[in-house]
């Protein structure tokens, strides 16, 4: 009986993920999934032993060959981002076994004195939070798709 009802179980998810596929559904990734998709199955076929570095870099290829390019960081958000991973290694360097919550208090400093606040993800994503809540509290009936609108609209407001 386990056996026939782990088969059913089995048919039952084959079935379902078949479904989706023919429906045709583009998911939260939009309409360059699809291209993306076939760009990766492409460079499997091509290369199947390859490692995923290699295979990142046919599908960029591919990507790019089908007119869709990755986003570039500017200069302002590059200089960030190399700020912050100096900061990280000094911080490593300094406290070689030191968990997270040492390295993220050695590199605080440095991070202030780089311009970088931590911790200002967080502020966002609390204020993120409460805006969720008002407009769920205001529109306790909204689908997902209007309260995400409000609360993008929430989140611009604050």
């Amino acid at each position: 009986m386990k056996r026939v009802f782990a088969v059913l179980v089995g048919v039952g998810v084959a079935v379902g993920g078949g479904a989706a596929a023919w429906a045709g559904t583009t998911g939260s990734g939009g309409p360059n999934r699809g291209t993306a998709k076939a760009c990766l199955a492409q460079a499997r076929q091509e290369a199947p032993d390859a490692e995923k570095p290699e295979l990142r870099e046919a599908v960029k290829a591919c990507l790019s060959a089908a007119g869709i390019e990755s986003r570039t960081p500017t200069p302002e958000q590059q200089a960030k981002r190399e700020s912050v991973r100096n900061c990280r290694n000094m911080a490593k360097s300094a406290n070689p076994d030191g968990d997270k919550a040492a390295l993220r208090a050695a590199a605080g400093s440095c991070l202030q004195q780089a311009g970088v606040a931590p911790g200002r993800l967080r502020a966002k994503a609390e204020g993120a939070r409460e805006c969720l809540a008002e407009v769920r509290a205001k529109n306790p009936t909204a689908d997902k798709k209007a309260v995400r609108g409000l609360v993008k609209e929430c989140v611009a407001a604050r």
